[in-house]
């Protein structure tokens, strides 16, 4: 079974995991030291969008991949952090009008966010259309115009996605929770799923 065969003409997981009438037996892990960008609002997320990443970086982590979590970055420099009080910092800066020092603190953080996305092999992105963003577009784009795998959780399901997006990536790859995509990513790691290799890349160890 292929990626591109396994979902319904509407996107429906549950006949997706039906119509896997049969698991091979060699044991898979493609996901083993792949790894992951976690994209998603933080400016004008409520917890500054840690509490999706954390979750889903534990089940992640039990599937051997490396995380790149823009909020739990591991630099120990404090201008490249986006959460907390460097949050404050910056959104103290654009309340006085000192837009330059803004500029620059922001340029370090952009240029590494974008150099984590370069450089992961596949994403997972958290959309909520109730919620501004900006940053999380680039991203998302970026990944698309790189062909990864990027793989979307919207919130309150595949209907409130931007009609735009169902003309620019495959709808199978958006997701109504983020249960639906662990499930998908499952069967990728198990190989019940044959990934499309011209976005999945998997090394033998």
């Amino acid at each position: 079974m292929k990626e591109g065969d396994y979902m319904s003409d509407n996107g429906d997981i549950e006949e997706v995991l039906e119509n896997v009438t049969s698991i091979t037996k060699k044991k898979y892990n493609h996901l083993k030291d792949l790894r992951c960008y976690l994209a998603g609002p933080i400016d004008n997320a409520k917890d500054d969008g840690v509490t999706w990443r954390r979750e889903i970086s534990k089940w992640l982590k039990r599937k051997n991949v490396h995380i790149f979590d823009p909020c739990n970055k591991s630099v120990s420099h404090s201008k490249y952090k986006e959460v907390d009080e460097e949050k404050k910092k910056m959104m103290a800066l654009k309340k006085s009008g000192r837009y330059f020092e803004l500029s620059q603190r922001m340029k370090e953080i952009v240029h590494f966010d974008l150099r984590m996305t370069d450089i992961s092999d596949f994403l997972i992105v958290y959309m909520d259309p109730k919620v501004p963003m900006f940053g999380t577009i680039h991203e998302f784009i970026n990944s698309l115009h790189q062909r990864k795998p990027t793989l979307v959780v919207v919130e309150g399901g595949k209907k409130n996605a931007a009609n735009w997006m169902f003309g620019i990536m495959d709808f199978n790859f958006i997701f109504d929770s983020f249960d639906e995509l662990k499930a998908f990513l499952d069967h990728i790691d198990q190989g019940v799923i044959e990934a499309d290799l011209s976005r999945w890349v998997f090394f033998d160890e």
